[in-house]
């Protein structure tokens, strides 16, 4: 066998007396993602506030709907000037561009039916007679409409009027015409006004309640 190595390169290191071993330094442990992070609330502030909004339009939504389903719209307020309202008997007499004549009150009544039920709840149901007494006058039942004691105006609706429902034409001194005509409106005072084609009011008679 050949000699034994010697040598500082081959000599194992080997602490002196006194020497402490050297110390090996271990790695520092790493934090687990996410641990000690304060979460933002911001994302839940503002889902929160887009919440309410769509809340609040909901609501608001929801109310105008509930009005406009329990709220009727009034009926028109007439802005025409009226003639002189005969209050005693049940005739007036009137003239017209093309005419003069007498309107007669025959009789009324109030119903609650007619071939579409009323919608305010009952029908004015007036029957009339018209005599021509010089010139021509026209007659139609849109001719006609009624005012309540408060002002608001209710046309002809040819739904409550009947059988005997007041035709459209043309009467000559000495012709007469009679017939029905209704207003879909509530019990009350009643004032009724006639009208010649221009849409201009000539007459009026009260209608007893």
């Amino acid at each position: 066998m050949g000699p034994t190595p010697s040598g500082p390169s081959f000599v194992p290191w080997a602490p002196g007396p006194g020497d402490a071993p050297p110390t090996r330094p271990y790695p520092k442990p790493s934090r687990p993602p996410g641990l000690g992070l304060r979460p933002s609330r911001v994302p839940a502030v503002i889902t929160a506030a887009v919440i309410l909004v769509v809340v609040i339009v909901v609501a608001v939504a929801s109310y105008v709907a509930h009005v406009a389903d329990t709220h009727v719209s009034a009926p028109a307020v007439s802005k025409q000037p009226v003639p002189q309202v005969s209050t005693q008997g049940d005739r007036i007499e009137f003239t017209t561009a093309d005419g003069s004549g007498q309107l007669i009150l025959v009789r009324h009544s109030w119903v609650t039916y007619g071939l579409v039920p009323p919608t305010s709840g009952s029908y004015l149901r007036v029957e009339v007679e018209l005599i021509c007494v010089s010139g021509s006058v026209d007659y139609d039942p849109y001719n006609f409409q009624v005012f309540d004691q408060t002002g608001r105006l209710f046309e002809t609706a040819i739904e409550g009027a009947g059988d005997a429902m007041l035709e459209s034409g043309t009467l000559q001194p000495g012709d007469r015409v009679r017939g029905t005509i209704a207003f879909d409106m509530p019990h009350s005072e009643a004032t009724l006004l006639m009208s010649d084609n221009s849409n201009q009011t000539v007459t009026a008679l009260k209608v007893p309640d």
